[in-house]
């Protein structure tokens, strides 16, 4: 079985590409945090995925809840992998989600690396169709290692090194205790479709008088509500006005 958390597509996207090759089924931690359904049976030969997205270097909340009440029954030593998109490097998130999973007795077998189309449109311009394109391509190559690699229960693929630990231990915090929604807002353009309110992983949205209001003081920061929006109508204060949004491609099939 494979786990899964995805905004915007790409985790997705990898999951259920890893997922057709292996003869996988894709679970989507959202929803199971939703369903509150935590408990899980694994057989013999089960492999246990998780596919997820780097956030701050690290692992994002909303996976680390969802680790933190999970109970595999069965085959309680299975192969347990992660797969990590990134825009860059996961840096040290592979420790993290190791020690998230060594906590519940669980242990990480091997964590992969995944590069994938940068979407954190708050503090970067998101690149070109072109260049989406082309990390597209790249990252299908990618896949396809990391499938060959799974098949044959590979460990440690990715192992982070002091530098890369310390890249998560100074930047995570600012995720972790920030992931404020006061900035948010949906501007003129927005025709109360309700889609952001509909895809919020933690219900952080309602809507209000025909518009979307952010009702928690914080959220994943996933930023599917601004990436997705049909009309390129949310935005986080001033940063966010004249940038492009991503959307993968397999969420608009």
């Amino acid at each position: 079985m494979i786990f899964y958390f995805s905004a915007t597509g790409n985790s997705y996207y990898a999951a259920k590409n890893i997922g057709s090759e292996i003869a996988d089924e894709l679970i989507d931690i959202s929803k199971a945090l939703r369903d509150e359904k935590f408990t899980y049976s694994v057989s013999p030969d089960e492999k246990v995925g998780f596919v997820i997205p780097l956030y701050f270097y690290g692992v994002p909340t909303i996976v680390a809840d969802f680790i933190s009440k999970l109970k595999l029954e069965g085959n309680l030593k299975p192969y347990l992998y992660g797969v990590i998109t990134c825009g860059g490097s996961i840096e040290g998130a592979d420790r993290m989600l190791a020690s998230l999973l060594k906590k519940q007795n669980y242990k990480l077998n091997s964590t992969f690396e995944l590069k994938m189309t940068t979407n954190y449109v708050l503090m970067y311009e998101i690149p070109t169709l072109e260049e989406q394109k082309s990390d597209l391509i790249s990252a299908d190559k990618k896949i396809s290692t990391i499938v060959n690699a799974i098949k044959k229960n590979k460990n440690n693929d990715y192992t982070s090194n002091a530098r890369s630990r310390l890249m998560t231990k100074v930047a995570y915090p600012l995720y972790k205790f920030g992931r404020n929604t006061r900035r948010f807002f949906a501007d003129e353009k927005c025709n109360g479709c309700g889609k952001c309110a509909r895809i919020c992983p933690v219900n952080a949205i309602e809507m209000k008088n025909n518009q979307p209001v952010w009702t928690k003081r914080q959220c994943v920061h996933c930023l599917g509500c601004i990436n997705r929006c049909p009309r390129a109508a949310i935005q986080f204060g001033n940063k966010t006005k004249s940038r492009s949004r991503f959307e993968n491609p397999t969420l608009k099939q």
